[in-house]
């Protein structure tokens, strides 16, 4: 088993918000013990929202994942609910003065500096996880999630956007892999839906040096381009950010074909509701000989 754990010492950050191109000052705290990730907005009186799927907000969860209750929304939460997994986080207090946290560089890496900078302990109080009773399957249309019960945390994901993008890789979670395979990658878009991004009011505060561009010809500001695969990565890491919407960590060997994030926190639910979800006191290191891959996605 190991213990909860939380931040040494509070960090600060500040910049535009992705959507709403708003500038955003977060201060991220040690929380005590069974807090969990709690978002408080301090240009709303303190109002809190905790990072649980429960607060999701179906309908402006399509481009990033967006807490919300009644008038209290926190937009783009999955790259540090990405790092907090990554970096095993359980109790964080995250203040922030506007709608949306920042998108920096596009990426986890800049919290997982942070994190790293302020340092991270052990609590008092032993941490359980979260596995599936059994395997499930879920899927819509062509997206489909296949996850099999397990005592640590792997990945197999798939991303194809037609003839214009096919990647495929498999992650197995460790810190050390986190921030070395997944936290530097970076979101990404196509060229051609950037305007109509822009017509419904999104991606005010994007530009080519927090964004993947991908034009006719490939991605147009290569020199911000860290791994050759990396929009299947940063799908990866937001799959990351987003399983983690539940009071404890959830480990299992998954299995993704064209994910995202709503057809994420929607697979999340349907485990909550199906009552789907139990109990284990601690993950176990994945052998050097154990593959992910028996986990497989289906082409097509």
């Amino acid at each position: 088993m190991r213990y909860q754990r939380t931040l040494k010492k509070p960090v600060e950050l500040k910049g535009l918000g992705l959507h709403t191109g708003k500038e955003i000052h977060v201060r991220i705290l040690p929380a005590p013990e069974e807090t969990g990730i709690i978002f408080v907005r301090t240009d709303l009186s303190g109002m809190t929202l905790p990072a649980l799927v429960d607060h999701v907000s179906p309908d402006r969860s399509i481009l990033s994942t967006t807490l919300g209750e009644g008038r209290l929304t926190v937009q783009t939460v999955e790259h540090l609910m990405s790092a907090a997994n990554g970096l095993y986080l359980d109790n964080l207090r995250v203040e922030l003065d506007g709608p949306e946290l920042p998108i920096l560089d596009g990426s986890a890496y800049p919290y997982t500096v942070l994190f790293r900078e302020a340092g991270i302990v052990d609590q008092s109080r032993r941490q359980f996880f979260y596995t599936v009773s059994k395997v499930v399957e879920f899927s819509e249309g062509d997206k489909w999630i296949r996850v099999e019960p397990s005592y640590h945390l792997s990945v197999s994901y798939r991303i194809a956007f037609g003839d214009r993008l096919t990647q495929e890789r498999v992650f197995v979670l460790t810190k050390k892999e986190f921030e070395r395979e997944i936290a530097q990658a970076k979101t990404f878009c196509f060229l051609s839906d950037v305007e109509k991004m822009r017509e419904m009011g999104l991606v005010k505060g994007g530009s080519l040096e927090n964004a993947l561009v991908i034009g006719d010809d490939g991605v147009i500001n290569p020199e911000y381009q860290t791994y050759p695969d990396e929009f299947v990565r940063h799908k990866i890491l937001d799959f990351l950010g987003d399983i983690r919407l539940l009071d404890r960590p959830l480990i299992g060997a998954f299995a993704v074909l064209k994910g995202g994030h709503a057809f994420h926190t929607r697979f999340l639910s349907f485990l909550i509701e199906e009552n789907l979800l139990v109990r284990v006191d601690a993950p176990i290191p994945a052998p050097s000989s154990w593959s992910p891959l028996a986990c497989p996605i289906p082409i097509g």
